[in-house]
């Protein structure tokens, strides 16, 4: 009985013990978060002003106490990423002589912390920092890697690019969507060695359809070449990836490479063959989509009527109004916008 007293008192204090330091933990976080407040309502008006021209960055950094200033840092990220152009770069020049506040969390053995720390330098940091954000590419974690490159994938960043495509691999766990967008945010002077990736046979498939989404999002019209020419591969993805970029950027002449693909086993590039031909063929095409509309798949349907109307086909897409279900539905959509 001893023995179990001892132990049920040893577990009430350590119960205690938890219960004391958790409510310390309270205490100092709310005092964090009061201070935090009091700094926002002094400096927030003040770097509102700065952008406004009232005050001269340099004198305000002056200002700051070493004790607020990594919360000054917080408060002018916070506003600086709502901002573009001129705002921007006077909350950057105001931040970047206090940066070195943050540099130990560049270092820090959590991923999320440097993964933040670099939003801010990306953000607030001058052009010598894009060399210190580009080390971070090989960070073992994937997480910075990729915050890593979105930083770099900025306007006036394009001779990042390069880096930033060779380490496309490791974002394979990543939708397509959000790489493709982080690419095409460098803007049209990094379409070049985005070209360049995309004709690259050795460069993994994940990586290259990505950057042909990104060349769609960036309407680049010398990349139709380009894309024609990886039409005859093996890799279904790809294929209808280079289908989309070119209903974008396409012309009449590449019609050529789209056509044998709508009769292809795999419907969705089917149906990309389909959109594409409606937006680069000729009216002579409107028979061959008439032919393939009535197919087991609802998408290649709906995009046959689509690509009917791109191609002016009426007569077409009159005649798919009598052939009742699915086809029906979607050339009167087309035709009427739903009226039937």
């Amino acid at each position: 009985m001893t023995g179990l007293a001892v132990a049920i008192a040893g577990l009430a204090a350590l119960n205690l013990l938890f219960a004391g330091l958790v409510l310390v933990l309270r205490v100092l976080h709310g005092r964090r978060a009061s201070r935090r407040d009091r700094r926002s309502e002094q400096w927030q008006p003040l770097l509102i002003g700065l952008i406004s021209g009232d005050s001269d960055p340099a004198a305000l950094a002056d200002d700051v106490d070493s004790a607020e200033q990594r919360d000054v840092i917080e408060i002018a990220w916070s506003i600086a990423r709502r901002l573009r152009g001129a705002d921007r770069e006077r909350i950057r020049a105001f931040a970047a002589p206090l940066l070195d506040v943050v540099a130990p969390d560049l270092a820090s053995g959590r991923p999320e912390t440097r993964a933040r720390a670099l939003q801010i330098v990306s953000c607030l940091g001058d052009t010598d920092g894009e060399a210190t954000i580009s080390t971070f590419l090989d960070d073992s974690s994937p997480l910075v890697s990729l915050v890593a490159a979105r930083a770099l994938c900025q306007p006036q960043r394009e001779r990042w690019i390069g880096e930033v495509l060779l380490r496309l691999d490791r974002y394979s766990s990543w939708s397509v969507a959000l790489l493709s967008s982080m690419l095409a945010g460098v803007g049209i002077g990094a379409a070049a060695s985005m070209r360049t990736y995309l004709a690259d046979a050795r460069n993994p498939v994940g990586g290259r359809v990505a950057v042909a989404r990104a060349l769609g999002l960036l309407r680049d019209p010398e990349a139709s070449d380009v894309a024609a020419a990886q039409i005859p591969g093996a890799d279904p993805n790809l294929i209808a990836a280079c289908l989309r970029l070119l209903s974008v950027v396409g012309r009449a002449k590449h019609a050529a490479a789209v056509r044998p693909l709508i009769e292809d086993e795999r419907f969705f590039v089917r149906s990309a063959a389909i959109t594409t031909l409606g937006r680069i063929g000729s009216r002579e095409d409107a028979r061959l989509i008439f032919e393939m509309a009535d197919d087991e798949s609802p998408w290649v349907a709906i995009r046959s009527a689509q690509a009917l109307a791109d191609l002016h086909a009426s007569d077409e897409l009159a005649l798919l109004t009598e052939r009742g279900g699915l086809l029906r539905d979607a050339a009167i959509e087309t035709l009427y916008g739903g009226a039937a």
